[in-house]
This record gives structure tokens, C-alpha cells and sequence, in this order.
């Protein structure tokens, strides 16, 4: 009897603080009095990865520019200009060769080789194979500058809304050691989280 008292006393403290079910109208009228002062987003602004990437793959950098990091069109574009130099560089000496060793190696006596007349003719193929080997490499590097551009704009868009808080730290702490008489560098770092 005395164990039965017992707990009808406790399912009645228990219940008389729980309620199944609440007024949402004044729940969120609470909630809402204390975001007064935390800047809430716009709801028409919404920043789509899938515009970020088909912008930057009809204009390089314009994703970037749509991501507001305009500090990597400069990047994008001056790597694109050092490749593009360095694919004319490659084809103008390319086809140099290509014509000296056209003159080389034909059966008229009337050619003559203009560009590189002191040049025997292994040497001649050999600086021709380097160019075009050159000239692929920058074509490639603008293939692979194209994507990764693309690639880039996909990422930021989608980190867009990523909070990176203060207590987020990693610290690089180069020094030197010092053993057995010599001076060594060492290299450490320390992660808060």
C-alpha cells in the first residue's frame, strides 16, 4: 500500500511538469525576442553551386566573380596568359624545326635549310620532338587550368554557407634543433579545435 502511495506521488510530480503538447504561436514569439539582434539572411538570396560551375564553364573566373572571389579571376588569368605564351613560344619554334628538317631531309637540291643551317639533322629532329613535346604540355596545363577552375567555383558556391568559427586554428611553429653540435630545422604545429 505505502509503495502504491509512493509512486502515485511520483508520476504526479513527474506529470504536473510535462506537457505533450505546446502553444507553437508563443513558442516561436519567445524564440524570435531573443534574434533581434542576429542578422537573419535574405530569403531570395540563394547561392547555387550548379550557377557557380556553368558560369565558370561558359566564362573562366566569371563562378569566381559569382562567389565574390575576385582575387582568383587575376590568378586564373595570368595562368591562362603564361600558358597561352608559352603554347605560341613552343608552336613558332615547333614549326621552325619542322620547316629545317622538311629542307633536310627532301631530295631537292634547291631547298636549303634558312633557320638552322649548322645543325645536324639528329639535332634538328631531337629540337623538334622537345618543342612539340612543350607544346602539348601547355595545351594540357590549359585543359587541366580550364577544369580545375571549374572545380574551384563548384567547391567555393558549395562552402559558401560553411561557419568557420574563431576557435578553428591550426599554427605552423617552424624552429631548430639543436643535436649533436648541428643545427637542424624542425618543423611543428599546434591544432585547437
Amino acid at each position: 500500500m505505502m509503495r502504491n502511495v509512493f509512486i502515485l506521488i511520483v508520476l504526479g510530480i513527474v506529470s504536473s511538469s510535462c506537457q505533450a503538447q505546446f502553444d507553437f504561436r508563443s513558442q516561436c514569439a519567445m524564440i524570435h525576442q531573443y534574434d533581434a539582434f542576429v542578422p537573419l539572411k535574405d530569403s531570395n538570396e540563394v547561392h547555387s553551386p550548379k550557377k557557380a560551375t556553368i558560369m565558370s564553364a561558359i566564362i573562366p573566373g566569371l563562378g569566381q566573380v559569382y562567389n565574390g572571389k575576385y582575387w582568383k579571376v587575376g590568378l586564373i588569368y595570368a595562368a591562362g596568359g603564361g600558358l597561352l605564351y608559352g603554347l605560341k613560344f613552343n608552336t613558332d619554334s615547333l614549326k621552325g624545326y619542322q620547316s629545317s628538317l622538311i629542307a633536310e631531309l627532301d631530295d631537292d637540291s634547291t631547298t636549303t635549310n634558312y633557320l638552322y643551317p649548322s645543325l645536324a639533322v639528329d639535332k634538328i629532329r631531337s629540337e623538334r620532338n622537345y618543342y612539340r613535346k612543350k607544346r602539348d604540355q601547355m595545351i594540357l596545363g590549359m585543359g587541366l587550368l580550364y577544369a580545375l577552375q571549374i572545380i574551384d567555383a563548384n567547391v567555393d558556391a558549395h562552402l559558401r554557407e560553411f561557419d568557420v568559427n574563431e576557435d578553428l586554428a591550426f599554427q605552423p611553429k617552424p624552429g631548430f634543433i639543436v643535436a649533436n653540435q648541428r643545427v637542424m630545422p624542425s618543423m611543428g604545429f599546434r591544432l585547437r579545435f
